[in-house]
């Protein structure tokens, strides 16, 4: 048996303490509650069951039910309340008790398997065997070493005002979403151009709501001012 329970009047598993609940031979008022998970809970940490994390939630319960039993001993608690506890209470040892018998059996169906080692890899036998160390040197003959040298910028915030005055040398104004801008960064560098462009005062821009189009009108030729 996984678990044993005894209090005076009584002394069986806790099935046979359910089944004695239900016939009547034992009344729910009569049970000690605080005992019983006592009991129930030395019993478990005795057993050496690897596997005992499965049988956490229905600890975590039990010992929530111990703190309730205990604050009850101390209240005095009506007899109707600690009845429909000592039932749910036996339903728990009895779930408990099934997963500790389940646990078990497992336990020694597995001590019945013997252990077999895992079958060696294939290994070709023209090849001698050789040292990590000496396969690294092998390998460096055959690598390349490579550089990662930064790309040189060739279209930057100067760049981009040049190239946006030459675009508006005829009409002076344009949309900025038309001006032919493919790549995100060129999209980028030349609206920080722009952006330069206004607070020196050389384009003005305008956009009717957030997010939408810039409309885009250059200023007439005039000193800049001083940054």
């Amino acid at each position: 048996m996984a678990i044993h329970l005894s209090f005076e009047g009584f002394a069986g598993t806790p099935e046979e303490l359910q089944r004695a609940l239900r016939s009547g031979r034992v009344a729910p008022r009569a049970l000690p509650l605080l005992d019983l998970i006592e009991q129930a809970l030395a019993q478990v940490a005795a057993l050496e069951l690897r596997e005992r994390g499965a049988l956490l939630p229905l600890l975590a319960e039990l010992l929530e039910r111990k703190l309730r039993a205990l604050l009850r001993v101390e209240a005095e608690a009506e007899d109707e309340e600690a009845e429909s506890d000592g039932e749910a209470l036996v339903g728990l040892l009895v779930e408990l008790d099934e997963a500790v018998r389940f646990l078990m059996e497992r336990a020694q169906a597995r001590s019945y398997v013997w252990p077999v080692p895992a079958a060696p890899l294939p290994r070709d036998r023209r090849v001698a065997p050789i040292a990590v160390a000496s396969l690294y040197r092998y390998a460096r003959r055959f690598v390349r070493p490579a550089a990662l040298l930064p790309a040189v910028e060739r279209f930057g915030v100067a760049e981009a005002w040049a190239w946006l005055q030459r675009r508006l040398a005829k009409a002076g104004r344009a949309w900025f979403s038309h001006l032919g801008l493919e790549a995100w960064s060129e999209r980028t560098v030349t609206f920080a151009a722009l952006l330069e462009a206004v607070r020196r005062g050389r384009v003005r821009l305008v956009q009717k709501r957030p997010y939408a189009d810039l409309w885009i009108e250059l200023e007439p030729e005039r000193e800049e001012r001083s940054a």
